[in-house]
């Protein structure tokens, strides 16, 4: 069934929140961050005071911003030479990887499936971004990687009901969730409580409300309509490589409307399924394994 993009998105947070008995705080860290950047007056030597405040996360950041998925050629030695060289966004995104990773309660093998998706759906927002007008590379890194957040949360809250769900959905790689009679709402709609809660801004809200929706009707000039296809077609894309848990599938990626949003034909999105395939294979392990 369609249903008509819109970016005003209409879910009691209140409501859903309460059907949550675990934290769902996001760690301290990356809260000042966020903050600091929704205040408008970021700049390099803040957000590396931040940053630096937890030594092990300054730590982690540097791994990953001299790491081959960054690319730079010179060594970058200090939290706000990575600010100055790699751009306030990136270095957000950089501490919310490190964050999600360490929102699981415990660490085990669903956790795992879950954090490759989250790992990967982000470097696949990126990666379609990159090759696409109109989404900012980094914008569509922190949208991927922030939604699966519903799932995250939903683990956390009852491992034994979501295991179950998380069984089912990826052997059966379906979509939408919101036929489960085990979840008191979709992971989609928990998601953007969540984040809702956590004061993100309604553009990110949105992208992960429509996340599961195959056939959402909107206009391709918009750039938050084209964001949300953006993320829709990442997710595919891992799927179809049988990333996170998923079985994957034989027929062609399942592009939804995105691929008409933006602009790709069959012969396109075969071609974007088998070079994001090597990208990923090349870049994971610097994500997957940002310790």
């Amino acid at each position: 069934m369609s249903r008509a993009f819109s970016p005003e998105i209409a879910v009691d947070v209140e409501a859903v929140l309460a059907t949550v008995h675990s934290n769902i705080g996001m760690p301290l860290v990356a809260h000042k961050v966020l903050d600091l950047m929704h205040s408008g007056q970021v700049n390099a030597h803040a957000l590396a005071a931040v940053i630096a405040q937890d030594q092990a996360l300054a730590l982690r950041v540097l791994k990953l911003a001299n790491s081959p998925y960054y690319g730079f050629s010179r060594r970058i030695s200090t939290v706000r030479d990575a600010v100055v060289i790699l751009g306030d966004k990136a270095l957000r995104n950089m501490v919310l990887i490190l964050a999600m990773k360490g929102m699981h309660n415990h660490f085990g093998n669903t956790e795992r499936l879950l954090w490759e998706e989250s790992a990967a759906y982000a470097m696949g927002a990126r990666f379609i971004a990159e090759n696409v007008p109109g989404v900012h590379p980094e914008e569509a890194f922190m949208a991927g990687l922030m939604s699966n957040v519903g799932e995250v949360v939903s683990n956390n809250d009852d491992p034994q009901r979501f295991l179950m769900v998380f069984d089912r959905c990826r052997r059966q790689n379906l979509c939408d969730e919101s036929s489960c009679p085990e979840l008191p709402y979709p992971f989609t709609v928990l998601g953007a409580a969540v984040l809702s809660s956590w004061n993100f801004s309604p553009l990110l809200v949105a992208s992960l409300y429509y996340v599961e929706t195959e056939d959402l009707m909107g206009d391709s000039e918009d750039l938050l309509f084209r964001l949300c296809a953006v993320v829709f077609l990442a997710r595919q894309l891992c799927r179809s490589l049988k990333l996170g848990g998923y079985q994957g599938s034989t027929h062609p990626v399942r592009a939804g409307y995105s691929g008409r949003a933006l602009g790709l034909d069959g012969t396109a999105l075969q071609n974007l399924q088998s070079d994001f395939a090597t990208f990923f294979t090349e870049n994971a392990p610097t994500l997957l394994y940002p310790d």
